[in-house]
């Protein structure tokens, strides 16, 4: 919750006046000194640092969490501001955990789950778990050789993240986190280092979501629709597509392939809206299809209006493809 401070127009004890400073006898906040010129800082190393507690109620500063101070013009009040602020005053015996954490490594979560503004954060060691207003606190035994800095904010390692996230998360939705850990571009992990942390999570919370989960996650996928069309066309009883597929085009040429049925030479392309709104994108759309059609690939295109209703229409056209290329596919 962000705290307000002094009401615009109010006057501190040493005369400097709060809020809109700009007005009529009113003065711009004093300069603060430079160990504290920051995106955040904690109020008790200000007032080591010589600042009075007058000067920290001053309006140019704002506290999004007990005892953090962020200047307002660095402060937008979104995900990594509130990171940030709450790094400041973050224990040493403290990290990021749960879906703060899959936010920060930039794993991809459900909606609803990204929507919240509450930050998770885990002790360690078993220490009390963190309390405060915007914190939903962890206990955990995770030891300080188990936390690791991700663009500058303490976390877990991503296989014990995508741990903590079966405890909330669907088993759709932990392949899709699971599989963004392993993504084409840019991996965090490895299909055989998240196996070997759901081997090891007995008796966790959410323990047998998670080992089906990694029995299901696939490398190499580049967004989370292509997790959905390929879920939905294995519990359509059809065999299940290889993701990211090189393939040769001629020429020594070769394109990936969404999803891919080599023995049938069906491939399956998600297309997000970029593929639709960008020109570049689109341009580079046709003329990928046309190689792969050149060399005697089936194309079944699919986008996001195609996976309403169980992804009915793009199981639908898959399998007609598959069909049309051999006779022991199942109708």
């Amino acid at each position: 919750m962000l705290r307000p401070l002094s009401h615009a127009g109010a006057v501190d004890n040493e005369g400097w006046g709060g809020g809109a400073w700009e007005g009529v006898g009113m003065r711009r906040p004093e300069p603060l000194p430079p160990i504290l010129r920051s995106p955040a800082f904690s109020a008790s190393a200000a007032t080591a640092a010589g600042v009075s507690s007058a000067r920290l109620r001053r309006a140019d500063l704002v506290a999004p969490f007990h005892g953090a101070r962020v200047p307002s013009a660095d402060f937008d009040g979104g995900f990594r501001s509130r990171c940030v602020a709450y790094r400041a005053v973050m224990q040493r015996t403290q990290c990021f955990s749960h879906e703060t954490a899959a936010r920060i490594y930039g794993l991809t979560l459900p909606r609803s789950t990204r929507e919240s503004s509450d930050l998770h954060v885990a002790s360690l060691d078993g220490r009390r778990a963190p309390r405060g207003d915007g914190v939903v606190g962890h206990k955990s035994r995770l030891s300080a050789e188990q936390v690791c800095l991700h663009d500058g904010l303490r976390v877990p390692a991503v296989e014990e993240v995508l741990c903590q996230l079966a405890a909330t998360l669907t088993l759709e939705e932990l392949i899709i986190a699971g599989d963004s850990c392993v993504r084409r571009k840019n991996p965090l992990s490895t299909t055989s280092r998240l196996s070997a942390a759901a081997h090891a999570a007995w008796n966790r919370p959410g323990v047998n979501t998670l080992r089906a989960a990694v029995a299901q996650i696939r490398a190499n996928t580049d967004s989370p629709m292509e997790t959905v069309l390929r879920l939905a066309l294995i519990a359509a009883d059809l065999p299940e597509p290889v993701v990211n597929r090189p393939i040769r085009v001629g020429s020594g040429r070769e394109l990936h392939g969404d999803l891919v049925y080599a023995q049938r030479r069906v491939v399956v392309e998600y297309d997000g809206d970029h593929h639709r709104t960008e020109a570049h994108q689109y341009n580079r759309d046709v003329d990928r299809i046309w190689a792969l059609e050149r060399a005697g690939w089936r194309v079944v295109r699919v986008n996001r209006s195609h996976l309403d209703n169980g992804a009915a229409v793009a199981v639908a056209r898959v399998r007609a493809a598959l069909a049309e290329r051999g006779r022991d596919t199942p109708l």
